[in-house]
């Protein structure tokens, strides 16, 4: 029956991506993707804006606020980290003592720092209002089908190109519709909580949320129903009220994410990463403030490693990746020091000189692979260099593996799969990557 399914709808969406090609005339095509975008916005409850960016950046996010430095944005995220940590603590102090001694004891998980618990918490409160609505909407065959063609994306490079417009189709109009409707509390938390982690399993852009909700299913489905359904409601509260204070603590930081969805939600009629590009300010600002608490928690091993690497993204290199003279071995890619002015070179010269080796990894999909490699030896301790989005999926992950690492995002993103058609160098706070390798 899925089988008959699956060729159903790739025929499906194969024909009508020939009719968005070729078939639509300009107005129709600005109708249909204006649509798309007023849905999106909606379900996520913004308002679009075609305004200038607040901090006066052309960057989607930018962490120097029109400066040439960073260095303000970290002490503020700290300040509103601190009393956001306390305000939780306050709120669900209980919540977090017994969820923490849970997956310790019963998912034999090592045991991780106090605020990982709290932002865990703001995340499960994230993700139960942004997407909920989208797991009791969703039929179970739709959410089937787009989980086994993640799959298959990651065994079959060859089809990967037509997968990927299959799963664009399946978000545009099978997954993203689901959102703007209203969440129906039927059921109990537990049940809730299964249906939102397959959910976000389905899209394949939140694999660790989606264990991360299947670990606070397990420990609800441990208290009396009422009492679960209360947790949830906390953690939605909670979120909330951090959406509200990062917009006024953090919005100076953000200000292009509204303008950067209304001015491209057009061009993303075919794009499997549109659940992932189309996310809104909170999201950013909850990375932001999971950055800095995770290495708080992650600092103590950190410190006690041998040595020393680095991780940066290839869109560092910008326009510059054309003329790229890198070398790769396997896995490896290194920078060989071929342009002065490329930040990647720059980066690499003072990290040698400081006797840590620098890699290059391609894309956010490659850093599981990368990732195999240092978890087997614990000696080694990994900076690992992202854009804002993927902090906390690749701040999970790696703690998941028990790697020790740090994690620092990048000032602005620019990479041309996502944030920018034409590709643009993005940058990060040396200085700060320089603290965080020595720990001082």
């Amino acid at each position: 029956m899925l089988c008959c399914r699956l060729r159903e709808t790739l025929s499906r969406f194969a024909r009508m991506h020939g009719k968005s090609r070729g078939m639509y005339s300009p107005g129709e095509t600005d109708s249909v993707s204006n649509a798309t975008a007023a849905v999106v916005h909606k379900a996520q409850g913004q308002t679009p804006s075609s305004g200038p960016a607040k901090h006066g950046s052309p960057h989607i996010y930018d962490l120097r606020r029109g400066n040439l430095c960073s260095d303000s944005f970290y002490e503020e995220s700290a300040g509103l980290c601190d009393r956001l940590l306390a305000r939780v603590d306050r709120r669900a102090g209980v919540l977090l003592d017994g969820y923490s001694q849970h997956v310790q004891e019963f998912l034999a998980e090592p045991p991780r720092s106090r605020g990982e618990y709290a932002i865990e918490l703001l995340a499960l409160g994230m993700v139960l209002r942004r997407y909920e609505s989208g797991a009791q909407n969703t039929p179970p065959w739709i959410a089937q089908l787009a989980r086994r063609l993640c799959l298959a994306r990651a065994q079959s490079p060859k089809l990967k190109p037509l997968i990927d417009l299959v799963r664009g189709g399946i978000s545009r109009f099978c997954l993203i519709p689901n959102l703007e409707r209203k969440v129906k509390i039927r059921a109990t938390a537990v049940e809730r909580l299964e249906k939102l982690a397959d959910w976000l399993a389905a899209t394949g852009e939140f694999k660790q949320e989606a264990l991360r909700v299947v670990n606070w299913r397990n420990y609800l489905a441990r208290l009396k129903p009422e009492k679960a359904t209360h947790w949830l409601h906390v953690a939605r509260d909670l979120f909330n009220e951090f959406e509200r204070e990062a917009a006024i603590e953090l919005g100076a930081y953000t200000g292009g994410v509204d303008p950067f969805l209304s001015r491209l939600q057009a061009s993303w009629r075919w794009r499997e990463d549109l659940l992932m590009c189309d996310r809104p300010e909170a999201d950013y600002h909850l990375n932001m403030v999971a950055a800095e608490v995770m290495n708080r928690g992650l600092r103590d091993g950190f410190r006690r490693t041998e040595k020393r690497v680095v991780l940066v993204p290839t869109c560092m290199r910008g326009a510059r990746a054309a003329n790229c003279k890198a070398i790769a071995r396997g896995l490896d890619i290194l920078c060989t020091g071929c342009d002065p002015d490329c930040s990647v070179n720059r980066i690499s010269r003072r990290m040698r000189n400081m006797g840590v080796k620098v890699y290059l990894v391609p894309h956010s999909s490659g850093f599981s692979r990368w990732l195999d490699r240092w978890q087997r030896d614990k000696g080694i301790g990994v900076t690992a260099v992202a854009c804002m989005l993927n902090i906390l999926e690749g701040g999970y992950e790696m703690r998941a593996r028990g790697i020790p690492s740090q994690c620092l995002p990048l000032d602005y993103p620019g990479c041309r799969k996502h944030w920018d058609r034409k590709g643009i160098s993005t940058a990060l706070n040396e200085e700060r990557l320089a603290q965080l390798v020595t720990l001082k």
